[in-house]
């Protein structure tokens, strides 16, 4: 079958038949078909007007859609490759996604990474309503998302990232998961149960699913646990020599073979319930997430609680006897934890079809109260808030014949603060309201997709001036509020040049107003290892981008390459200054005196920024063998650079490096058998201040078989081995690199049952 749509074009003209044999039969089975009668003759000449042989009652049909052409700049994972790769975090699951990669900051933090960007460039959804966790606001901050209850995770980078918002324009990663039940229930009882195992740090991960129902009404319930312990490394976990270079810190306690502090712990669950109408249907479901973790031991030195000014003696120390209770690792190298609680309420309805050319009209709306606190020594240092309401009421049309498309409006109310010992952005409320609208018109071999938003933006601080508690730093007024309109728009133009071919050229232009803690932010904030100082004056980010992609498909090879060019005007970036701030002392320095609290000063700034770079994929079968085995060949690269325009033309900071591989597959539809190579190059432009990364071969192997068990289920077991190489990986794009190098050689085996 293809992908494109011209080949769609004669399934489109059988669909009114199909729909017509369809409503027939279910009209006979319903009773609501009637037979003409013996004497019809008769009773049809005493009426002026002949009545119809059959007599039916409409009958709403919904769901018979042929399939739709590929959508630029988009891909789904899901299926047997989605299990495969789901790891513990939504961006160890991604990493290996073309133009991917992983933000990690330990074991129990991974944040999905595009061409380059992340954080509030960076949508990452829960069943197409925003997390609204903290990754935005920090690196060190988990998403609340479990990605080994998902179904399905698919990102976009083309005109579908208008309908999310400003904060959009890098990506969107949305991970649907049917908490909320979208059909009627086939069968009263049915679900999954998956368990895993990893010999790195013991970790277990499992998750089950359960749904049932009955006549219009459906019901789903699951749920997951997560544990692991400290991660293990080749190695040493931090990098002495680049730590002194960039931090000029000589007197550090090491650790080797494992990373301290990196066990982690979470658990969460949902329900779900839905009812159906004839062409409407309404639910909403109930979920709750509790993770805790640590961050990677050595991103701290000391705690100034336990120093009583002896900090300048500290670094002439060796010998710690008798001197446990002040100087010793608890005090001198305190634990950082990270207790993370949301609890989410979900509606969702959609109505069918309600007038002619309306294909739908849906509205969806996310409720979430976030919370986390994060332990320095086991005290309460910081409490994150987060408390948003977000909704979506969108139409879609097929009102002409080769015209579909959506309107809609999407709102956002969000009331965060950040309280505490390291307390650097104040209570702020955050209200943005858009306007979008999305259209796809297609003309023979052409396809054109097109979509703009106008979006408003308001953040308002309740705080007067920023001020850091006990430091001489003079306060920084505020304004009553601060307000941003922002227009965006995006085309795509699609040219199926043959029946497996097709030609696509995206244009974007999106304009993304500041975040809260990019305006705000002033303080120490200790788990990143910086002080942050923001910028009232920033103005709107404005990304214009060109990417041209090559999508092509024959009976025993596909492949797709993608190049494209992002000049980003007033790109907003973490700036390091070159400065440290000694939290014991309140003070900014140009260099550590000593190895007391000492973090790096960064920024908030813009400047006029580009990224050029591409991604291509070529998958083949390379033998056909008997028994419907295929031998099966994947080679695949990605790149980006960034850097700032004009002056010296600086790098742009935590870019991911080259990466090129291949991957050999074995198998057929019961069992594969895999082995994937990727070699990574060597980081050379880590922006200004900051540290070259090496470069590393990774190689990873997975092996899964699935047993038919009739009509009781499927079992499918599998087994992954990853960096089996057992190399030193330090991942570029990770504000820990330094600290914290990826996980050792790990194997996981895994079991997971649907009936």
């Amino acid at each position: 079958m293809s992908r494109y749509f011209r080949a769609d074009q004669p399934r489109r003209m059988a669909l009114p038949l199909r729909k017509l044999a369809m409503t027939l039969v279910l009209a006979f089975a319903m009773g609501q078909v009637q037979p003409v009668a013996a004497d019809s003759a008769a009773t049809a000449a005493e009426t002026d007007k002949p009545k119809p042989v059959i007599q039916m009652t409409p009958i709403q049909i919904i769901g018979t859609t042929g399939d739709e052409p590929p959508k630029p700049n988009s891909s789904t994972l899901k299926g047997r490759s989605l299990r495969l790769q789901q790891g513990d975090t939504l961006g160890q699951t991604l990493h290996q996604e073309l133009g991917v990669s992983n933000a990690s900051f330990g074991p129990g933090v991974g944040i999905p990474v595009i061409r380059g960007l992340t954080g509030s460039r960076v949508r990452i959804l829960q069943n197409g309503v925003g997390s609204h966790d903290a990754t935005s606001l920090s690196p060190d901050h988990a998403v609340a998302i479990d990605s080994l209850l998902a179904d399905a995770i698919q990102i976009f980078r083309g005109p579908e990232v208008i309908r999310y918002g400003g904060n959009a324009i890098g990506g969107v990663v949305d991970v649907s998961d049917n908490r909320i039940p979208d059909r009627k229930v086939k069968q009263p009882v049915s679900g999954s149960a998956e368990s895993r195992y990893d010999t790195n740090g013991d970790g277990t991960h499992s998750a089950f699913r359960l749904n049932t129902g009955k006549d219009r009404f459906a019901f789903n319930l699951g749920g997951f646990f997560r544990q692991r312990d400290d991660v293990r490394i080749p190695g040493k976990a931090i990098d002495e020599a680049l730590i002194e270079q960039q931090f000029g810190l000589t007197d550090i306690q090491n650790a080797a073979g494992r990373i301290p502090n990196t066990d982690s712990r979470g658990i969460g669950g949902y329900t779900g319930v839905s009812w159906f109408g004839n062409n409407f249907m309404a639910g909403m479901s109930v979920s709750h997430t509790d993770n805790r973790y640590g961050v990677p031991k050595g991103s701290h030195h000391l705690d100034p609680n336990h120093l009583d000014g002896l900090e300048n003696i500290l670094p002439r120390i060796r010998d710690l006897s008798g001197f446990e209770d002040i100087f010793g690792p608890k005090a001198l190298f305190p634990s950082i934890r990270v207790n993370m609680q949301q609890t989410r309420y979900d509606f969702k309805t959609e109505w069918y079809e309600p007038v002619r050319g309306i294909e739908s009209v849906s509205f969806r709306y996310g409720l979430v109260d976030y919370r986390h606190i994060e332990f320095e020594g086991g005290s309460p240092f910081t409490r994150f808030k987060n408390d948003v309401g977000e909704g979506r009421l969108e139409a879609r049309h097929n009102a002409l014949p080769n015209l579909t498309g959506t309107v809609g409006a999407h709102w956002i109310d969000r009331n965060f603060s950040a309280l505490g010992v390291e307390t650097f952005v104040p209570p702020t409320k955050q209200q943005s309201v858009g306007f979008y609208t999305t259209q796809d018109y297609t003309w023979n071999n052409w396809i054109v997709r097109g979509g703009v938003r106008l979006e408003h933006a308001r953040i308002n601080p309740d705080a007067n001036e920023l001020k850091l508690r006990g430091s001489a730093l003079p306060p920084v007024p505020l304004p009553g509020s601060l307000d941003f309109l922002a227009f965006s728009a995006s085309t795509a133009l699609q040219w199926n040049l043959r029946q497996d071919t097709a030609l696509i050229l995206t244009l974007n232009r999106g304009k993304r107003p500041p975040d809260i803690q990019e305006l705000l932010a002033l303080g120490p904030h200790l788990s990143t290892r910086s002080f942050e100082i923001g910028n009232v004056q920033l103005k709107n980010e404005t990304v214009n981008m060109a990417d041209l992609a090559l999508d092509w498909k024959s009976d025993r090879v596909s492949s797709r390459i993608n190049g494209y060019y992002n000049r980003t005007d007033d790109y907003i970036y973490l700036r390091n200054t070159g400065l440290v701030y000694e939290v014991d002392n309140e003070t900014i320095r140009q260099r550590c005196v000593s190895d007391a609290e000492c973090v790096s000063v960064f920024a908030y700034d813009q400047r006029n920024a580009e990224f050029a770079g591409f991604e291509a994929r070529v998958d083949g079968t390379l033998y056909q063998l008997p028994g419907g085995n295929n031998v099966l060949l994947t080679v695949f690269s990605d790149y980006v650079r960034g850097r700032f325009t004009g002056g010296d033309r600086d790098d742009v900071p935590r870019m991911p490096p080259l990466r090129y591989g291949a991957e050999l597959g074995l198998g057929n539809p019961i069992w594969n058998a895999a082995l994937r190579y990727t070699r990574a190059e060597a980081q050379r432009y880590p922006g200004r201040n900051e540290t070259a990364t090496d470069g590393y071969h990774l190689l990873t192997a997975s092996v899964d078989y699935q047993l038919k068990a009739g009509k009781w289920g499927d079992v499918w077991l599998f087994a992954k081995g990853h960096n089996l190489l057992n190399e030193e990986i330090r991942n570029s794009v990770s504000f820990l690199r330094n600290f914290a190098p990826e996980p050792g050689r790990s194997f996981i085996f895994g079991v997971r049952a649907t009936f």
